[in-house]
C-alpha cells in the first residue's frame, strides 16, 4: 500500500489534487483510501467517494501528530484489512507538517506499507512572495516539503506566480517545486506518485 501525505493551508486547492489524484488512479484499476482530518466541513462529495469506490477514515482530533500513535495507524491499519487500497492518501490540516508526519510513520514501520514524498500544496493567489510574511506553519511546510505544487496558476499573474516560486525556492532548495494546471494530465499526475 502506497501512502501520499498532502498538506497546505485551508483553501489551497488539496482536496481538489486527492480527487483528481484519485480519479486517475481508479482508471487504472487501483482501489484507494483517505484519511482526512475532522475539524470543520469535509469538501469531499460522498457520492463522488461513492462512484470512484474509496474508502474513507475520519481523524476527529484537532491535532494528527497528537493521534498518531491511535488515529492515524489504526485507520491505515483498518483501511488495508476493510478495503485493501493500493494508495492511500492522508489530506491534513495547515497546522500539520506532512514532512513530520511522514517520517512519524516511517518510524512505526507498518506492514507493506510505501510512503510516498510529502507534498504542499499553495494557492498562488493566496500566497505571500515573502518568507517573513509566512506564519510558523506555512513556513515549515514549504521547508520540509518534498514536492510543493503552485496551484490555481490560472487565476494568478505570471510575476507574481514566479515570486512565489522564488520565495519556496529560497526556504527549499531540495523539493520538487510543480505549478499545477487546473486540467492535469497524465504525466503531472505520475509525478506526484512516484
Amino acid at each position: 500500500m502506497k501512502v501520499s501525505i498532502i498538506g497546505g493551508p485551508t483553501d489551497s486547492g488539496k482536496t481538489t489534487l486527492i480527487l483528481d489524484l484519485a480519479k486517475y488512479l481508479t482508471s487504472n484499476g487501483e482501489k484507494i483510501g483517505v484519511i482526512v482530518q475532522e475539524t470543520g466541513e469535509v469538501d469531499y462529495d460522498e457520492k463522488t467517494l461513492s462512484d470512484l469506490g474509496i474508502s474513507t477514515k475520519e481523524v476527529n482530533s484537532v491535532c494528527i501528530p497528537c493521534s498518531l500513535d491511535t488515529d492515524i495507524r489504526s485507520n491505515l491499519l483498518m483501511l488495508q484489512e476493510e478495503s485493501s487500497p493500493d494508495t492511500v492518501f492522508i489530506e491534513t490540516e495547515e497546522t500539520v507538517l506532512p514532512h513530520k508526519l511522514k517520517a512519524d510513520l516511517e518510524r512505526m514501520a507498518l506492514p507493506d506499507t510505501e510512503l510516498l514524498p510529502a507534498i504542499v500544496v499553495v494557492n498562488s493567489t493566496e500566497a505571500e512572495t515573502s518568507s517573513d510574511q509566512l506564519i510558523e506553519y506555512a513556513r515549515k511546510q514549504l521547508e520540509g516539503a518534498e514536492i510543493i505544487c503552485i496551484d490555481m496558476i490560472e487565476l494568478d499573474k505570471k510575476e507574481h506566480i514566479a515570486d512565489v516560486r522564488k520565495m519556496i525556492l529560497e526556504l527549499n532548495t531540495n523539493a520538487k517545486v510543480l505549478e499545477c494546471p487546473v486540467a492535469r494530465d497524465e504525466s503531472f499526475l505520475k509525478m506526484l506518485l512516484e
